[in-house]
């Protein structure tokens, strides 16, 4: 085992391939680890644990350890930015924390918050090159990137958003709201695949600016996997619609200037009734499983 210790100045703290301690006390510094369990302490000031040469997908688990692909545990202690290779897997995963801990994560934004930790409260933490989040068992708040994000939302009433690309969202349990794009990307070239899980849930495929997906006929769409009564698809404002049974569930349609463009293949699990012809909902009005935005 190897203890490194920087200074109080801003550089940066390289480890080995054994089982090393990396301290940085004061600056803001950089701990780089490579195989083996590492403690990471960064003392004062903004330290950021450094996996960007690591070769591997990490992942962050509770209780500030990280996991690295098969070459160790990190623990970290005073660690305030976190990196993971550029265009690996690398994922934030809070399924097995316990308490009332919850996230809020915009990986966009690359933001983690970590709120109710036990005696410490909410902890902010930069997360850089994560693709895929497991929420907590508490009511979570998860949005994606520009990449095709892996989103579960696990335990709790979690709201989820994939914003651009094409992601793969779980509601898990609770009553989770999905929303596989969001209001600038608009569901543009995405094929979404969202699954609610258990109890009833909500999916979004528009808002009062109009429906989602309405680009490109087939190239875009919602796939909807777990629709039952009791569910509700959110419809953009203004706009005409109509459905269309088929072996699985039915087709969602938005029409403009005549032609059908796909919003949604739902995939039902027992029988929904469904709108008779074209229909259009007022905001806040509910037509069977589909509310007005």
């Amino acid at each position: 085992m190897a203890q490194v210790v920087g200074s109080n100045l801003s550089e940066r703290v390289f480890g080995t391939n054994d089982n090393d301690d990396l301290f940085g006390l004061g600056g803001n510094d950089r701990l780089t680890g490579f195989a083996g369990d590492d403690l990471m302490a960064g003392g004062t000031g903004y330290d950021t644990a450094d996996y960007s040469r690591l070769g591997r997908a990490v992942t962050l688990l509770p209780g500030g350890r990280v996991s690295k692909g098969g070459l160790g545990v990190d623990q970290m202690n005073s660690i305030e930015r976190i990196v993971g290779t550029a265009g690996l897997n690398n994922s934030i995963d809070g399924a097995s924390g316990s308490g009332s801990a919850s996230f809020n994560v915009d990986l966009g934004a690359k933001r983690l918050t970590v709120n109710n930790v036990p005696f410490l409260g909410t902890l902010n933490f930069s997360v850089h090159n994560f693709v895929h989040v497991r929420g907590t068992p508490s009511a979570d708040r998860i949005t994606g990137s520009g990449k095709g994000n892996f989103l579960d939302g696990q335990g709790g009433n979690d709201t989820l958003t994939g914003s651009a690309g094409s992601d793969t969202i779980v509601g898990g349990s609770g009553i989770d709201l999905l929303n596989g794009a969001d209001n600038f990307y608009r569901g543009f070239l995405e094929v979404d695949s969202l699954t609610g899980g258990s109890n009833n849930d909500g999916f979004i495929v528009g808002n009062r600016s109009g429906s989602y997906y309405r680009f490109n006929g087939s190239s875009d769409y919602a796939l909807i996997r777990d629709f039952t009564r009791g569910d509700l698809i959110q419809l953009g404002a203004g706009e005409t619609y109509q459905t269309r049974r088929d072996s699985f569930g039915f087709d969602l349609f938005v029409f403009r200037d005549g032609v059908a463009d796909l919003v949604a293949d739902v995939r039902t699990t027992s029988f929904v009734s469904l709108p008779s012809g074209p229909f259009r909902l007022a905001s806040g009005q509910v037509l069977g499983g589909f509310y007005g935005a």
